[in-house]
């Protein structure tokens, strides 16, 4: 009897820089999206002023790492648009 092999599984056709720009993007804005999202728990969870005005510090260094993420992003989105391959960072 002879034995076969499975079938091999075809490898997975290479990622365009559009597909990377995304993956990159919805990795680096979970960590502020994190941070904002316990520091608004905070906020409901504490009458402490000092904690408060801790979590409001958090979300709004948050917001800036966001605002910073998405200028990144639509400048890499233009690099790509205009056909560059090597958007900047």
């Amino acid at each position: 009897m002879t034995t076969r092999s499975p079938p091999s599984t075809p490898p997975a056709p290479p990622e365009s820089p559009q597909q990377a720009l995304l993956r990159e993007f919805d990795h680096d804005a979970r960590s502020p999206l994190s941070a904002m999202a316990a520091a608004t728990e905070l906020l409901g969870a504490t009458d402490d002023p000092a904690l408060q005005e801790e979590a409001r510090g958090v979300i709004a260094r948050q917001v800036r790492k966001l605002n910073e993420l998405f200028a990144a992003f639509r400048a890499r989105l233009a690099a790509l648009a205009s056909g560059r391959n090597d958007p900047p960072i």
